[in-house]
């Protein structure tokens, strides 16, 4: 995320299910080494919020996700291409205050359904465009990681 003039880009919100592929997005987009790392607790990082997935699978969980959305310039909500369920509420986007952004992790997996994660997220009230994206190989990342630039000016 070099490139930024010495400016620290707004934080961003990582939300998405338990193995979407949230601490991966994060150490592709970092330049750090890709070591899956369960999140146990939420990491604050210099440009990103992680959280624990279970944040998002247990609903009592959702009044922490409204409440860090107020620390941040975007929500990204990641979908696993690869689950063959949502994780979304209906409409649960309409809940922040904040941009939402979708991006669909995974595509590079031969059981990858993007159409059916564009559907899920969807569902969940994010609006498009969608990002599509493998964090393991870097596919399809750099428009990720100008998006994160531009937050910085």
């Amino acid at each position: 995320m070099n490139g930024t003039a010495g400016k620290k880009p707004k934080k961003i919100l990582l939300i998405g299910g338990v193995g979407a592929g949230k601490t991966t997005l994060k150490q592709a987009l970092s330049d750090l080494p890709l070591i899956y790392q369960k999140t146990q607790v939420l990491n604050f990082g210099d440009v990103f919020i992680d959280c624990p997935g279970e944040y998002l699978e247990i609903p009592r969980y959702y009044h922490v996700l409204i409440d860090l959305s107020h620390r941040v310039a975007e929500i990204w909500a990641l979908q696993d291409a690869t689950r063959p369920c949502g994780i979304y509420p209906p409409k649960f986007a309409c809940v922040f205050k904040k941009p939402v952004i979708g991006v669909i992790t995974k595509i590079d997996l031969p059981q990858a359904n993007v159409e059916t994660a564009r559907l899920f997220l969807n569902n969940g009230g994010i609006p498009q465009p969608y990002y599509e994206i493998s964090a393991l190989h870097k596919q399809n990342t750099q428009i990720l990681r100008t998006r994160i630039e531009s937050l910085a000016n």
